[in-house]
């Protein structure tokens, strides 16, 4: 691993040289701002987060500055990914943070998932409990193996006392209806907004069907990473390179931010009825959150 610093729209961030956020991150000046925009809209400085999936910590640390008199509790299961994550809070002075380095899933006990020296250009953030780093694509480079505990929310000591919780952000990588799964009664008695990562074929619908369960509306809220106003002010180009490796500039996320039954949602996104909303691009991208 090699780490660089850089200064972002969110203050400074070590960032990890050939991975895909942070070359992003390095290029722009920042990471999905769109959703951090979504954030925005619906916290308070006061507000209560947990974040499942931080990663590096890009959207750990304006939610932190957001809720700057609140609380956020993050979740990141890579053990060098982690540290890096709390290089990040350190360096942007942030104290009402609780960082664990755990998997959050449905049921407590001890696994084993894949690990590496994180020096070959890959997409780190994709990262998955049950496909490790070949997600996407096989992974070329070096792995090794390495224990972790998994965290259920309902249990947890850090949530399962919570008695607010105002967002609970959830970006596992196909773990996201393991998670929700364990945090049932901690959604029952909070009631908080959800934001959710829905980008699976093969489980986006029950991913859909659970929430609804739960008492919520599901509304889709797809971005685009690359935004004509960046930090740097960056025109779009065909390509961004990381150490030799040309990442796609226009890339999306498929995301779902569900309302409690009676809350009103916010005014122009387009309800989450089924995945296939997305295989027949039935939803546009979202260029600004109005």
């Amino acid at each position: 691993m090699q780490t660089f610093l850089k200064d972002c729209r969110w203050g400074r961030f070590l960032l990890v040289r050939g991975d895909m956020i942070s070359t992003y991150a390095d290029v722009y000046g920042e990471w999905c701002e769109l959703e951090v925009s979504l954030y925005r809209r619906l916290l308070k400085t006061d507000s209560v987060v947990v974040e499942v999936g931080a990663n590096l910590g890009l959207h750990t640390v304006p939610l932190a500055k957001i809720a700057a008199s609140g609380r956020v509790i993050c979740f990141e299961p890579q053990r060098l990914i982690f540290n890096v994550l709390c290089g990040n809070l350190a360096l942007n002075n942030l104290t009402n943070v609780d960082a664990y380095r755990v998997v959050v899933g449905e049921r407590r006990e001890t696994i084993t998932i894949e690990a590496t020296d994180y020096t070959v250009p890959w997409n780190y953030g994709a990262f998955s409990v049950a496909a490790g780093f070949s997600g996407e694509s096989h992974f070329p480079g070096r792995l090794t193996s390495e224990s972790t505990e998994v965290a259920v929310l309902d249990e947890f000591a850090a949530t399962a006392a919570l008695e607010r919780l105002d967002l609970l952000k959830v970006d596992a990588e196909g773990f996201e209806l393991a998670v929700l799964r364990g945090a049932g009664q901690l959604i029952a008695r909070t009631r908080p907004t959800l934001f959710v990562e829905n980008n699976n074929p093969a489980s986006g619908d029950e991913l859909i069907r659970h929430i609804r369960g739960l008492g919520y509306d599901c509304y889709w809220y797809c971005t685009a990473r690359f935004q004509p106003d960046n930090y740097n002010g960056v025109e779009r180009s065909s390509q961004v390179v990381g150490n030799g490796v040309a990442w796609n500039p226009a890339g999306t996320d498929a995301n779902m931010v569900c309302f409690p039954d009676g809350v009103p949602p916010i005014e122009g996104l387009p309800k989450a009825e089924s995945f296939a909303q997305l295989v027949h691009g039935e939803v546009a991208l979202l260029e600004k959150l109005s």
